[in-house]
């Protein structure tokens, strides 16, 4: 049986707006991995804020050492600090050094070391109000510890 009248096709919808800035959901989309639901997602995007948040503490004794012992300079010290915090262009102002190279490795791992811990109290909150179950809890840990530095704008 043929209709002689068509059928409306897809409807398209155009919404004017502001677009610099991207909505927190279409970032936990991007960053959170395939396995968490949006609600673990939220929980993801919140635990590598509050590593990103802590890593200039966990850096800031390594690169004393490494100031106090002559390997950088105290500008480069600031610079990379600032960098942890979020500034792109602090790591592009650095000259390429191996010794540079060497502390970003030292200071990611002691980030991937403490990333766990940092982010167990709001894990075990997100287990409790049932936004996360504990396979995805174990999971977010799991990946923390492999890389929770994406977060972190230098060390990527």
């Amino acid at each position: 049986m043929s209709s002689s009248v068509a059928s409306p096709g897809p409807t398209r919808v155009a919404v004017f707006g502001s677009v610099a800035e991207p909505s927190l959901r279409t970032r936990v989309a991007r960053s959170a991995p395939r396995f968490l639901s949006p609600s673990a997602a939220a929980v993801f995007e919140r635990t590598l804020e509050l590593v990103a948040a802590k890593a200039p503490g966990i850096a800031r004794p390594i690169l004393d050492r490494a100031v106090a012992a002559g390997r950088i300079t105290g500008a480069e010290r600031r610079e990379l600090l600032a960098g942890l915090g979020g500034g792109a262009n602090a790591r592009a102002s650095l000259p390429p050094r191996a010794e540079l190279a060497r502390l970003q490795h030292e200071v990611s791992a002691a980030v991937r070391r403490a990333a766990p811990g940092l982010a167990q109290p709001l894990l075990r909150e997100a287990v409790a109000s049932e936004r996360l179950t504990r396979v995805q809890e174990r999971r977010i840990v799991e990946r923390l510890r492999q890389s929770p530095l994406r977060a972190v704008s230098f060390l990527m």
